[in-house]
């Protein structure tokens, strides 16, 4: 039987023991990965008419989250903003509830809804499109919107402006006469972009814009009808387009067309699809500007590091406006293979975190971060 005393140390053994268990279970419950549901606007599926810019965007967020150990869930509204809009309500509505939402305020979609996804007490953050047409947020994260907590829009008016000067670079002396596919007339990704063009535009006066159409940044409209404007408009000697789809149609209408043509515009594109990449290992395409499918990845590397206590707000502010287009040839192909492999889960996100790397000053999302050959695994 123990003394006195020896059963006090017992006790106070068993105490300590107790507080040591209590603080490490406290420990995995504050670093525990998050939940985070991403609705994608887009296609699962990259047999679609607008192009493979989603479902890229789900498989690198994937890769993303498989790094970080997240638990993640799609959510695709193949785009129905109103399908949408129940799918968040679903959500917001479960028992048990993830603990961030990754939103996309596509065609300004959810701007009436963020009152209700905010009430709902669940952390959001949007990325991809700005709140508002004008592109700028018409409330600030954290302030009227107390759980919307931040977000991360890719420079789109540097995406149309590079496109256009390599363009224009691509034909000099020669003046550039334009036939420009534009991917609507609502959302901000798509007037940033036409502004970016026009930005190029000013520094160029012998350059100009002889055709513009709204291809709904699908295949089908430029298919039916850049070779009739080109018959209209011979003077067309480069085809700028917002997206890859729209620049795979207008390729295709000017391979097929009869009679054939003599000379036809050389194209450039937005996105980087894998039609794109294909294009230009053919030579058929130009230049792609692209890497933005990346947004919905990256915003999840600045969630997870907010889960745990790094806040992005001291490295790019709440409200994030990055460069993350860049610009490829097929010559770059060879530096970045991974761009025709396609196989996301080569890389190591974990470099990209700074929860994961503490040594890192500020988040670089630059090309040879994202796809150099020394990222991997």
């Amino acid at each position: 039987m123990l003394s006195p005393p020896n059963l006090w140390l017992s006790a106070c053994a068993w105490v300590v023991l107790l507080l040591q268990v209590s603080s490490a279970i406290a420990a995995a419950s504050e670093t525990e990965p998050p939940h985070v549901v991403f609705f994608n606007p887009g296609f699962m599926q990259s047999d679609n008419p607008t192009g493979q810019f989603w479902p890229e965007s789900t498989s690198f967020i994937q890769a993303v989250a498989e790094d970080l150990g997240v638990t993640l869930e799609v959510q695709h509204a193949n785009r129905d903003s109103l399908r949408m809009q129940r799918q968040i309500g679903e959500v917001l509505g479960r028992p048990k509830r993830p603990d961030y939402l990754l939103l996309v305020n596509e065609r300004f979609a959810l701007s009436q809804q963020f009152r209700l996804i905010n009430q709902a007490g669940i952390p959001f953050f949007s990325a991809y499109n700005h709140v508002t047409r004008e592109g700028m947020p018409a409330a600030f994260p954290r302030e009227t919107y107390r759980n919307w907590i931040g977000a991360l829009v890719p420079d789109n008016h540097y995406a149309g402006y590079e496109l256009a000067q390599r363009l224009i670079s691509e034909l000099e002396p020669t003046p550039a006469k334009f036939l420009i596919l534009a991917g609507d007339n609502v959302t901000s990704a798509a007037k940033l972009r036409e502004l970016g063009l026009q930005e190029a535009l000013k520094h160029h006066s012998h350059a100009r814009i002889v055709e513009r159409i709204v291809g709904e940044w699908g295949y089908h409209l430029p298919r039916q009808k850049v070779a009739g404007l080109l018959r209209r408009h011979p003077e067309i000697n480069v085809i700028w387009s917002a997206n890859g789809a729209m620049a795979r149609g207008a390729l295709n209408a000017i391979t097929t067309a009869n009679p054939k043509f003599d000379f036809h515009p050389i194209i450039g594109s937005i996105n980087w699809d894998s039609d794109e990449i294909s294009m230009l290992q053919k030579r058929q395409l130009s230049t792609s500007i692209g890497g933005h499918f990346m947004t919905a990845g990256l915003s999840l590397v600045l969630i997870y590091d907010f889960h745990h206590g790094i806040d992005f707000q001291n490295d790019g502010g709440r409200y994030q406006r990055r460069r993350l287009f860049h610009g490829i040839t097929v010559e770059d192909l060879q530096r970045y293979p991974i761009l025709t492999s396609r196989h996301w889960r080569q890389l190591d996100f974990r470099r990209l975190s700074k929860h994961h790397s503490p040594h890192l000053d500020r988040y670089d999302f630059s090309i040879n971060s994202l796809l150099g050959s020394d990222t991997a695994h």
